[in-house]
């Protein structure tokens, strides 16, 4: 909280209980025309849009996009929300949060952190440490157990310094809850997510509370949404999971970063061109067309000039053209075309999408952070099928059929679905589990500034 915010608060919680002792005194006797009646109401509710600025809705608009989050944020009305919570038996103000589920989910592990914190934390254990696993034997492991005690991965905190398989197990849900390896040997990534501090893990998790805050509570009926740092798509119907799969976001550098907005699925493509980007064409197509002049044939593209009419290859003078190239350059449908057999349309001004890809060994690893910006997925059929399934026209042997065609295929949606593409790096998942991953974009750091600074 910032130190003007901080001033404020003070400033109304000082004049609201010195006016609510003075009227609270026995004998004061009330009346509709008091004006200290009236005043200590004015304040309250004056305190109430305080409360409501500060803690639901978070930092400006402006501030959310300075770190690249432009998912329209809810918009919320204080009016509407005070006389909801008057009527209501709620007893405290904070027990009133008008913010989605996992909002409510990750403040619960808060409130659980904290008391960590307040114990001392987990032990420094990992300096030094390069790997430990099932069989060893170390005075250190007596702290490993401690921590994944703490964090409630074993039930028992036993003392002995034997890493035995109960430890291998605690280890694996460690893993899994922080989307790594589930191998049950501690290194590497595993060591590195071990020794995060408490204070961190605390941070995290209010970093991706203020997230939480500017999206909706609910959502009705179908929505998609990928979760860039899990590197997952996850498909919902009224608020509930019905699957997901494994994608791959863009790359970690600025350029390729994914770009985190809402859009709405409005067509699938069957058998898709891929219009190769320009900058992609320039920095990537150009120079391995000069390295190999059979590049386009073997990769099935074509030239394209401003009309949209194909060219020979062989008209063009390779040599003479770096940034200057007049041309487009197109990718014809085909089991090798860099968007595989579908690709998934939601309008937007970043030129992102979602599509399969011939690439399927990428999908293995546990970071998948390898795209130009846009979304490969690893079951666009099994998505194709989910938008579809309400239509009777696309059967399975309709989609099969489309899939033999040599030309590209428009279906449009009978009802658009809304697709979020977000970025949480801590969430409770269906079991109820907390989860962490790596700031891949480094915009937690970022969030910091805004959250954290003095």
């Amino acid at each position: 909280m910032r130190k003007e915010q901080i001033k404020d608060t003070l400033f109304y919680h000082d004049k609201l209980y010195s006016l609510y002792n003075l009227l609270s005194k026995a004998g004061y006797k009330y009346s509709s025309t008091d004006s200290l009646v009236n005043h200590l109401e004015l304040l309250l509710t004056v305190n109430f849009f305080s409360y409501a600025q500060r803690n639901w809705a978070g930092i400006s608009n402006k501030e959310a996009k300075q770190v690249k989050w432009f998912i329209d944020r809810q918009e919320l009305n204080y009016e509407n929300i005070l006389n909801t919570f008057l009527k209501s038996d709620a007893h405290f103000i904070s027990s009133f949060d008008p913010f989605s589920r996992q909002y409510k989910l990750l403040k619960t592990y808060l409130k659980k952190y904290i008391d960590i914190e307040k114990k001392g934390g987990w032990p420094a254990w990992t300096r030094n440490i390069k790997k430990l696993k099932t069989g060893d034997t170390s005075l250190i492991i007596t702290s490993v157990k401690e921590q994944l005690f703490l964090l409630e991965e074993l039930n028992v905190n036993d003392s002995s310094n034997l890493f035995d398989e109960l430890l291998a197990d605690a280890v694996k849900k460690f893993q899994k809850r922080h989307g790594l390896e589930e191998n049950g040997a501690i290194e590497g990534k595993t060591l590195y997510a071990m020794s995060v501090p408490v204070n961190e893990r605390i941070q995290q998790i209010l970093i991706n509370m203020e997230r939480f805050k500017w999206l909706p509570p609910e959502q009705k009926g179908d929505y998609l949404e990928v979760n860039i740092p899990d590197f997952k798509l996850y498909v919902y119907h009224n608020d509930t999971l019905e699957w997901s799969c494994n994608v791959i976001v863009g790359k970690s550098n600025v350029e390729n970063n994914t770009v985190i907005f809402n859009a709405t699925i409005e067509k699938i493509v069957f058998n898709p061109e891929w219009n190769i980007p320009r900058n992609i064409l320039i920095k990537e197509t150009l120079p391995k067309i000069k390295r190999d002049p059979n590049y386009l044939a073997n990769q099935n593209m074509e030239i394209v000039n401003v009309g949209g009419q194909a060219i020979a290859a062989s008209s063009i003078e390779w040599e003479k053209y770096t940034n200057n190239f007049p041309y487009a350059i197109r990718q014809k449908p085909g089991e090798n075309n860099a968007l595989g057999l579908v690709k998934f349309i939601f309008p937007n001004s970043y030129d992102i999408y979602m599509h399969d890809t011939p690439d399927k060994n990428l999908f293995s690893k546990s970071k998948r952070n390898f795209s130009h910006g846009c979304i490969r997925l690893q079951e666009p059929f099994k998505l194709a099928k989910f938008l579809l399934r309400g239509d009777s026209t696309y059967t399975d042997e309709k989609i099969n059929s489309l899939l033999q065609e040599e030309k590209q295929i428009f279906v449009k949606l009978k009802n658009k679905v809304p697709v979020f593409i977000a970025y949480f790096t801590a969430w409770v998942d269906q079991d109820g589990k907390l989860n962490f991953r790596d700031d891949v974009y480094r915009l937690d750091s970022q969030m910091k500034f805004y959250l954290f600074m003095d």
